[in-house]
C-alpha cells in the first residue's frame, strides 16, 4: 500500500528505475504522459497548459496568473487521488514535497555524477556533449525552480528525503531492490488513521482545485489544510458573493464533510 515519489536529476535514471519498480510490484506508474492525459480529461485548455508549464520555473506573472495555479493545483489533487488509489510510483512533479507529511509514502531522490549524466543523455537523445550539458542545466535548474516557487522547498536537500542514492555506483537493479524493501518497510505505517488523513489531505486538494479553476472566483494565497477532522479554507476574497460561491462549491465537492471557512476582505 506504500507509495513511491522518485525527485531525479536529469540523466540519473530516474523514469527507467520508477519504471521497473512498477513492473516488479504491479504498481502504476504515474509520469508525466499519464498526468497530461489526466489533464486533458478536464478539458483542453488545461491540458495546453500542463505541456507549456509542467516542471518549468515559473516566472513572478505566471505565479499570481489564474492558469498557473489551477494547472498546479490540479496536479496535485491527481497525486493526492494516485496516493490515495494505492499501489502508485509517482516520478516528479513535486510529489515527494506534496506527500511529505504521508507516513507510508517512500520519498527517494536520484542522483549522478554529470559526467554520468552526460554520457546517458548523448545517448540517448542523440546529442553533443555541449548540447546534452546546457540540456542538463536546463532541466535541472528548471524543477530545482519550480519546486521552490511551489513549496518553498530546496530541491536537492537530502533531508528532505527517505534515500538519497546515486545511481552511477549501483546498477538499476540494485536501485530496485532498494527501493522494493523500502516499500515493505513503509507499508507498515499504512494504519486507518495515516489514511484518513491521506483521504481528508485528497478531499482538501480537489476542492482547492475545483476552487482555483473556476474563473468567477479569485482568491489570492487560497489553501484548504485538514484541522482535526474539518476542512480549513482560507485566502482573501473580494465580495459576499465569492463567499457564498465558494461555500457552494464546498457543498459540490464535500458533501457532509465539515468545512470552516477563514477568509479575509479586500476591498
Amino acid at each position: 500500500m506504500a507509495t513511491l515519489t522518485i525527485s531525479r536529476e536529469y540523466g540519473s535514471g530516474g523514469f527507467e528505475i520508477g519504471r521497473r519498480v512498477a513492473e516488479r510490484l504491479e504498481y502504476q506508474l504515474v509520469d508525466k504522459e499519464r498526468l497530461f492525459q489526466e489533464m486533458e480529461q478536464a478539458g483542453p485548455r488545461w491540458g495546453r497548459v500542463a505541456r507549456e508549464v509542467d516542471e518549468v520555473c515559473p516566472t513572478l506573472w505566471e505565479r499570481h496568473d489564474w492558469q498557473y495555479r489551477g494547472y498546479v493545483s490540479q496536479m496535485e489533487s491527481l497525486i493526492l487521488q494516485y496516493a490515495l488509489n494505492d499501489n502508485v510510483v509517482i516520478i516528479g512533479r513535486g510529489g515527494s514535497f506534496l506527500l511529505q507529511t504521508v507516513p507510508f509514502c517512500l520519498r527517494v531522490r536520484l542522483v549522478a555524477p554529470l559526467e554520468v549524466r552526460l554520457e546517458a543523455i548523448m545517448v540517448r537523445e542523440g546529442m553533443t556533449r555541449e548540447a546534452a550539458g546546457r540540456l542538463i542545466a536546463k532541466v535541472d535548474g528548471e524543477r530545482a525552480c519550480y519546486i521552490k516557487a511551489n513549496y518553498g522547498s530546496d530541491w536537492d536537500a537530502d533531508s528532505l528525503y527517505d534515500l538519497s542514492l546515486n545511481t552511477a555506483s549501483l546498477t538499476y537493479d540494485g536501485v530496485v531492490d532498494m527501493l522494493v524493501e523500502g516499500l515493505a518497510a513503509k507499508d507498515r505505517l499504512a494504519t486507518p488513521e495515516a489514511r484518513a488523513r491521506l483521504a481528508l489531505m485528497a478531499l482538501g486538494y480537489r476542492l482547492k482545485a475545483r476552487i482555483a479553476t473556476d474563473p468567477r472566483v479569485l482568491v489570492p494565497t487560497l489553501d484548504v489544510v485538514p484541522e482535526d477532522d474539518t476542512l480549513v479554507v482560507s485566502g482573501i476574497i473580494h465580495t459576499p458573493k465569492e463567499l457564498h460561491r465558494l461555500q457552494e462549491m464546498a457543498r459540490e465537492v464535500c458533501g457532509d464533510q465539515p468545512v470552516r471557512f477563514d477568509l479575509h476582505r479586500r476591498a
